[in-house]
This record gives structure tokens, C-alpha cells and sequence, in this order.
């Protein structure tokens, strides 16, 4: 099964390996992959922004022109309104951050949907947490599957790895989402069709 990664971290961020072990594991998983390092790299490269408020939200988007997505760190419930209400941005990533619930309610929801950006569905959480944490976790992609289905919002699903070792083959993946409550053609697009789409609409030339 195939597997587009659009977020996973080298040494060049807040990873641990090197670029160049990061896309040979990758290779050797049959994933392709894209790092959110913040820097122009050996592959798609993306930007993970953190920003606390509207205005520094807004001027980072506005200088991540150069990389080939853009992924906002999410949690906030400003942050996650915010996000999903600007075309420019390709990603919310860990929208349930801090939270109980899964950090995207109707209008986050529809924004999305209007604006195509994608709900991160991040296994790294998944398999890091535990107890009760985990529990929480696994009830909130339960609600953003449902949500999704009735707003039509796009999900993406990534590995979140921070080393080469935290990688995930597509075939993991894909069972893993179907064990989530994932039809197949939700798995599908989750790993494949929506970071196409992705990657497609920003589209800047062969690296």
C-alpha cells in the first residue's frame, strides 16, 4: 500500500536523524516522504508554524512561500479557526492538542472544507501516549472521522516520526486506519489522494 508522509522531522528541526537516513528508511518502507523541517531539503519540504496569535499566524503563512506545504500547529481553538479559514495553509496538525475533545467543531469543520485544508490524523500520538491519554486520543479520531464524513473536510494521516525508526510502512498504516474505523477508501485518501492533492496544487518543479 502506498503512503505519502507529509510530516515527519529530521535533526535540521526537532528530529533526531539526519535527512539522508530519514529518506533511506523511508525508501526502504516504500513511503514517500516530506519533512517539515522549515528548510529547503532532499525531498518535498514542508513548514510546521506554531504561532500564538493572529498577526504572528498571518505574517508566518505569508513567509512560507518557498517551502511546498504549510502545516500550522494547531490546539488552540483561535488557532485552529484561524487555520482552517485561510486557503494558504495545507494542514492542521495536532488540532486536539491540549485537549479532550478533537479541536475541530462545526465552523472548523467547514472552514476546512471550504478552504481544502487537510485534519491531521497523527499516529505518532497514537503510539506515544498512554492510559487514559490514550484513550482520549483514539476517541478524538473517532469524532474527527465522523465530523469529516459529515462535513466533507479532507483528513490526512502521517506518521508524525521524529526518527527513522518511527516511520510507518503503508501496509501498517493502512490496517491501522481500517482498526480506527476507517473504510478503505477513507484509508486510502487519508494516505494517499489528499497528500497528492497536496503536494499537486503546490507543485513548484522537480527537486
Amino acid at each position: 500500500m502506498e503512503f505519502i508522509d507529509l510530516h515527519a522531522h529530521s535533526i535540521l528541526s526537532c528530529g533526531v536523524d539526519t535527512q539522508s537516513r530519514m529518506l533511506f528508511n523511508a525508501k526502504r518502507l516504500g513511503v514517500t516522504l516530506g519533512l517539515c523541517d522549515g528548510v529547503e531539503g532532499k525531498c518535498r519540504t514542508g513548514i510546521e508554524i506554531s504561532a500564538k496569535n493572529k498577526s504572528k499566524l498571518k505574517s508566518s503563512i505569508s513567509n512560507s512561500s518557498n517551502f511546498d506545504y504549510v502545516v500550522i500547529n494547531g490546539g488552540d481553538e483561535h488557532i485552529n479557526r484561524l487555520a482552517t479559514s485561510d486557503k494558504r495553509v495545507d494542514i492542521l496538525a495536532h488540532p486536539d492538542a491540549g485537549r479532550k475533545d478533537p479541536g475541530v467543531d462545526s465552523f472548523v469543520a467547514e472552514q476546512a472544507h471550504k478552504n481544502g485544508v487537510a485534519i491531521e490524523v497523527n499516529l505518532r500520538n497514537l503510539v506515544l501516549t498512554k492510559g487514559n491519554r490514550r484513550v482520549n486520543a483514539l476517541k478524538n479520531v473517532a469524532r474527527t472521522l465522523k465530523l469529516s464524513r459529515k462535513y466533507g473536510f479532507d483528513i490526512i494521516v502521517t506518521s508524525g516520526a521524529k526518527s527513522r525508526l518511527e516511520l510507518r510502512s503503508g501496509d501498517g498504516v493502512f490496517q491501522l486506519l481500517k482498526l480506527l474505523g476507517f473504510e478503505e477508501v477513507e484509508a486510502e485518501a487519508a494516505m494517499v489522494f489528499v497528500p497528492q492533492r497536496i503536494l499537486d496544487n503546490n507543485f513548484r518543479g522537480a527537486l
